[in-house]
């Protein structure tokens, strides 16, 4: 079964945040700029968040200074008073995403002792946010960048490790769980970019529940092996 990524749970005020944990920056006018007043209330998160929101939407080439400064409203005295560079920040918001899209959530099914219901949430988790989602291609697609890297292989191992194990407490042997975590991994990306290139090739009905159920029945035929004809007998 593939294992990528959780919706978390929505904020108090059952407002959806694309990025959970961060105050999201008040912006308002057509140019996107917040009042004058809120220059002096950035934080560190806030360039966080509205990094992370410009990678999902734009790529990597989205967190820049100059046009993230314009969108909360700043100056880039501001940014050089949190970060020292593009790339100082390019790595916080990483190893941000590193926890609030890696280590919560595989803390949160960690705690789940019912392997179905675990099972379950898992698929959701890789099926249910198409921001995290983003956030993880561009990630993995720019793992070659020196503020990345390290945060990249560090989110592998953590979720390649949760779901060794995940399959050893559901009886598998150790050779067993190995080659299901990188065919499920392998099947996930894969339906993902195909998701990007062709939508229509798959059979996801055009809504959320609908790829969640083709996920799911995906990653139960990735544990058969067709070559031992007892496992697919009737």
């Amino acid at each position: 079964m593939p294992d990528v990524i959780l919706t978390l749970s929505p904020a108090a005020n059952n407002s959806p945040s694309p990025h959970p944990g961060f105050p999201q920056p008040s912006i308002t006018g057509p140019a996107g700029r917040a009042p004058t007043r809120e220059r002096k209330t950035l934080t560190r998160a806030d360039w966080i968040g509205t990094a992370l929101e410009a990678m999902a939407r734009d790529g990597l080439r989205a967190v820049a200074v100059e046009p993230l400064a314009e969108r909360l409203g700043a100056t880039k005295g501001s940014f050089y008073w949190h970060f020292r560079d593009r790339n100082a920040l390019i790595e916080a918001a990483a190893a941000d995403w590193e926890h609030t899209g890696t280590d919560v959530p595989l803390a949160q099914l960690g705690a789940i002792t019912d392997p179905q219901e675990r099972y379950t949430a898992t698929v959701r988790w890789l099926t249910g946010s198409e921001h995290n989602t983003r956030i993880f291609l561009v990630l993995l697609w720019h793992s070659d960048h020196p503020a990345i890297g390290p945060v990249i292989e560090r989110i592998l191992t953590k979720r390649m490790a949760f779901s060794l194990r995940m399959r050893r407490d559901g009886g598998a042997t150790a050779q067993e769980s190995q080659q299901a975590v990188i065919h499920s991994y392998s099947a996930w990306l894969g339906l993902q970019l195909l998701r990007r290139a062709a939508p229509g090739l798959i059979p996801e009905d055009g809504t959320p529940e609908g790829f969640f159920h083709y996920a799911a029945s995906l990653s139960t035929q990735l544990l058969i092996d067709p070559t031992e004809p007892e496992r697919t007998a009737g």
